[in-house]
């Protein structure tokens, strides 16, 4: 159960990625700074992300 859960979060969490132009894999890549400036530009929220 808790497994299928967390799969509907991170499927959501890349729509939401998805729909705001972002890229979640060279997101992983780039200093957290950087990242975290980028989501609230999207209008996303950092602290929901864990790369």
């Amino acid at each position: 159960m808790n497994c299928m859960v967390y799969m509907e979060e991170a499927e959501e969490q890349m729509t939401e990625l998805e729909l705001s132009g972002l890229n979640a894999e060279a997101l992983e890549f780039m200093y957290a700074d950087e990242r975290r400036e980028l989501l609230i530009e999207a209008g996303l929220n950092p602290d929901e992300y864990d790369f």
